[in-house]
């Protein structure tokens, strides 16, 4: 239960990644379009089963969940809670340390797909302006389950005959007596009826994504080598995160992102074999966001919520390609992938422990790996040799390892055409 949230959380954060860029557009990282040529990029991005995640240490861990709650694991839930059990341990200890309302399992699986739709269009031969959108279906299912039977029925033969000095021992002795029997049902009434969040089972969206405008100025004019210098800005035009669902996966994050990016590259042999290097850097502005207001991280689960100023973490990410190109219109590529996003931050939450769960493990790292082939008619349309000038590519990514992140593969097909 409480893994949850932070499992769909590092979900996003992977996803959002689809988005297309203006540089994936052409051949060379720093290439722009000639005067007055346009271009309509489609992008389909389909992704394996995501049944697993690294965690804040790197380790890759199951998302499947299984958790006890026994007394320890709930009497830091809330400070009713905690007196409860306080007064449990005082009438019978043996009652509190064999409490345990069962353990409970749950199924997560997440399955993502993705298109990407994009218009470039070139000012002139060094300068570029372009714009882009995707558009996802996300399906979650969490299917929970009863796999050890709660001892209700000790613990209250355990306390049957004792007899509380207080009343309020009373209370809680005649409480603890009358408590019914677990299951799954039970758990997901506690999460609807008293923490307010929507059912948990199987949640499906299509939603737009963030889109994502700007421009490319070429600074260089050799045939062989160049570099480039981007700019641009991501709009908040996805579904950001629902604080009432434990699964909802967001397509956007509700903010404005400003980012700048640099890309080089050379060429030998002429033009066979080409490298090519492109850093960029987001900076995401701060939002007015509601949020569920948390205390322990180990348990982000309240009735609570606030609106709050959060700041999400900026962002650093440089992908370095070898391209070989055995002809002039077939190429065979690979990457390496870099990624890195600081930490979110809350600036207006006073509470210190409500901000440090808030902001617990929300930055993340990323190294993929993508190889990949790709055909172009361009050559071939100059010559007069074919009629429409188009490229189409194929990518196969693998996340290496990460922090914080969920782990699948994925394919991209590319297609772009020019007029």
């Amino acid at each position: 239960m409480a893994k949850i949230r932070l499992i769909m959380k590092s979900i996003l954060l992977t996803i959002l990644a689809v988005g297309m860029t203006g540089q994936n557009a052409w051949s060379a990282s720093y290439d722009t379009l000639p005067k007055n040529v346009n271009t309509v990029v489609f992008k389909q991005v389909m992704v394996s089963k995501i049944e697993s995640e690294y965690d804040a240490k790197g380790q890759q861990e199951t998302l499947d969940l299984k958790e006890e709650f026994t007394s320890s694991r709930l009497e830091d839930v809330s400070s009713v809670i905690k007196s409860y059990f306080e007064q449990l341990k005082a009438i019978s200890p043996e009652a509190y340390s064999n409490f345990s309302l069962g353990e409970f399992s749950a199924d997560v699986e997440a399955n993502v797909n993705a298109q990407g739709f994009g218009y470039g269009f070139g000012v002139t031969d060094r300068l570029t302006v372009y714009a882009s959108v995707p558009m996802y279906h996300i399906t979650t299912d969490i299917k929970f389950r009863q796999s050890k039977e709660s001892n209700i029925a000790a613990v209250q033969a355990t306390i049957r005959n004792a007899n509380p000095d207080s009343a309020i021992g009373k209370f809680v002795k005649d409480l603890t007596l009358q408590l019914p029997s677990t299951n799954s049902e039970l758990l997901q009434s506690l999460v609807v009826n008293y923490y307010k969040y929507k059912p948990i089972g199987k949640w499906e969206k299509d939603a737009l994504g963030d889109a994502e405008i700007g421009f490319i100025y070429r600074l260089t004019d050799y045939s062989d080598r160049g570099m480039s210098i981007s700019a641009g800005a991501i709009l908040p035009t996805g579904e950001a995160d629902d604080p009432d669902s434990l699964q909802d996966v967001s397509t956007g994050d509700g903010q404005y992102d400003a980012f700048v990016e640099a890309a080089a590259g050379i060429s030998f042999f002429d033009n066979t074999f080409q490298f090519d290097i492109k850093g960029r850097y987001t900076y995401q502005f701060a939002s007015e966001k509601e949020v569920r207001w948390i205390d322990d991280v180990d348990m982000p689960l309240s009735s609570q919520k606030q609106t709050v100023n959060q700041k999400l973490g900026n962002k650093i990410d440089t992908t370095l390609t070898l391209t070989y190109n055995p002809t002039h219109w077939m190429n065979l590529n690979s990457s390496l992938i870099l990624g890195q996003t600081e930490a979110t931050t809350y600036a207006n939450v006073a509470d210190p422990k409500v901000r440090r769960a808030l902001e617990e493990d929300t930055g993340n790292e990323s190294r993929w790996a993508r190889i990949g082939i790709g055909f172009s008619t361009i050559e071939a349309y100059k010559r007069k040799q074919f009629e429409m000038p188009f490229d189409i590519g194929v990518t196969a990514q693998r996340l290496l390892n990460g922090k914080n992140t969920a782990s699948y593969d994925r394919i991209d097909l590319d297609l772009k055409l020019y007029f």
